[in-house]
């Protein structure tokens, strides 16, 4: 019998995170493996998840030499994609006719860059699950790998990319993620962010076309030859049956009480969201909580519509909006459609004086090309105004499959071309009238302006009566003090040059890394 081998090798840590909830349950893993277990009943099929179980590079490597694949596969975005291509390097040094397999949003839209530089046998682009599973029986029983849409390879040298597939329009054909290849009870088990969580999505895709999100792109309609301009928005949801089957899973069978919806917008379609708040009621889960991506303007209007209230009751009580930016013309830069600053200042106010135990916390995009140091401040008065809870203040990322990126390559503005150090602190682009070492520095003044410098925002939340509200502004007290002791450490060993993003902010390697 054959075997693939799924792998997220070992990695760095999110600084401001702990390690329990830096390592989340990967979906797309249980979500391939699934169709393969389903399609090919003469494949075993193994996922090593590396981060809960605390498996570092020698351990990975006897591992390999024991389980003996004929496929590896792996997947990641831009920050630790040369994780991903350790293991593969690993797999072919201990196995060498292993066959290699890529897949997600790095490798998806780095095709020529991935193969001629990196042991790569095969990507499966964009959405993987036929595809891989097309891939696989192909190579197994025969058959040319040039008529499998959706991959790219090398033959004779010369790089060679299929049309690309038709997206799945029907997700309830899927099977059910194959939960039980996880270790299910490591994920998050002292979690200050997410609490015994389990991920699980209802849909795919997007309605925006935020040029610095790639999610949209890698479930958009494209043509073949295609340019990623071209690349057009789709959303789809599994019904509201299957997505509550998927919620009675991870509650029953694994005990999970944190839903973490990996959807890219979880509000699109009112009915959806209303049909599935009731269902839910009715099953009177007991201490389930969820958080998830949501739209401001989705907001409002679900609210005016009494869906809202019934979302609460369900248990959302981490929503994140995407507040991005303050004036119009940032707003339209960046691709963000149908907000305004009073729309979204509402979607906050309903929370704060309708659900005030409802932890809000927004994300807001910093270091875009036209941003200077009044636009700066502006965004840190905006989230004052806003009254958030936790404004995530994020240097824009120019990742690979988003419009921004390509962008940034036709106009040079990227300055840092190793991609590791494209996680959402460091700026990878001066703006117009800034360097990026002011920019980083600016960004660091608006995170400890909205915390350090205003007492009353830390006392209505070190004391409220909410206990998810009350555990999250105690972590992010405590981060922030971190964050201010690490700076004074830095300035006292004399490290006042740009590094990153300040020693605060550099990825932090675990202790089992290596072992």
């Amino acid at each position: 019998m054959k075997k693939i081998l799924f792998i997220r090798p070992p990695r760095y840590m999110w600084p401001v995170i702990n390690e329990s909830d830096n390592f989340l349950l990967p979906l797309s893993y249980p979500c391939l493996a699934s169709v393969l277990k389903k399609y090919i009943k003469d494949l075993e099929v193994k996922i090593i998840d590396c981060l809960p179980l605390k498996i570092g590079w020698k351990s990975l490597g006897r591992i390999l030499s024991e389980e003996k694949p004929d496929f590896v596969g792996v997947g990641e975005e831009a920050l630790c994609h040369h994780e991903s291509v350790k293991a593969l390097r690993l797999a072919k040094m201990i196995r060498p006719e292993v066959i290699t397999i890529t897949g997600g949003h790095f490798f998806s839209n780095m095709v020529e860059y991935s193969l001629n530089n990196y042991p790569v046998d095969y990507i499966v682009k964009y959405e993987g699950e036929y595809t891989l599973l097309e891939l696989i029986q192909t190579l197994l029983f025969g058959g040319d790998v040039s008529k499998v849409k959706g991959v790219a390879f090398k033959q004779d040298g010369q790089i060679l990319q299929t049309p690309p597939r038709l997206l799945i329009d029907n997700l309830d054909e899927l099977p059910l993620p194959a939960y039980e290849l996880m270790p299910m009870g490591e994920y998050s088990p002292f979690g200050y962010l997410w609490p015994q969580s389990g991920t699980i999505e209802h849909s795919r895709g997007c309605i925006d076309k935020c040029k610095f999100c790639s999610l949209w792109t890698l479930w958009g309609e494209r043509e073949e030859g295609g340019r990623l301009q071209d690349v057009k928005p789709r959303y789809r949801t599994k019904s509201v049956e299957r997505s509550i089957e998927e919620v009675e899973i991870l509650y029953k069978r694994y005990n999970r009480r944190y839903l973490l919806w990996a959807d890219p917008t979880w509000n699109v379609d009112p009915k959806w969201n209303d049909r599935f708040c009731d269902e839910l009621l009715k099953r009177n889960f007991k201490d389930l909580y969820w958080w998830a991506f949501l739209r401001a303007d989705y907001i409002v209007r679900d609210e005016k519509l009494g869906i809202l209230e019934k979302m609460i009751k369900t248990g959302l009580i981490h929503p994140l909006i995407g507040i991005e930016r303050v004036e119009e013309k940032d707003l339209k830069w960046v691709g963000k459609t149908g907000y305004t600053r009073d729309l979204t200042k509402e979607a906050y106010e309903i929370f704060r004086k309708k659900y005030p135990h409802v932890f809000r916390q927004g994300t807001i995009l910093t270091c875009i090309k036209t941003e200077t140091k009044e636009s700066m401040h502006n965004l840190l008065r905006y989230a004052i105004e806003l009254k958030v809870d936790y404004p995530a203040f994020h240097p824009v990322a120019p990742v690979p499959g988003t419009l921004l990126y390509e962008e940034a390559k036709e106009k040079d503005w990227l300055e840092i071309p190793d991609f590791k150090k494209y996680d959402w602190y460091t700026p990878i682009m001066s703006s117009e009238v800034l360097s990026r070492e002011e920019l980083a520095r600016l960004n660091i003044e608006l995170n400890k302006r909205f915390v350090l410098y205003r007492p009353h925002w830390a006392i209505r939340g070190l004391f409220s009566r909410s206990r998810h509200r009350r555990r999250l502004y105690w972590w992010f007290f405590g981060v922030t003090l971190k964050m201010l002791l690490l700076d004074i450490r830095d300035f006292f060993m004399g490290r006042r040059n740009f590094e990153g993003i300040t020693g605060f902010m550099r990825m932090k390697r675990p202790i089992w890394y290596d072992s």
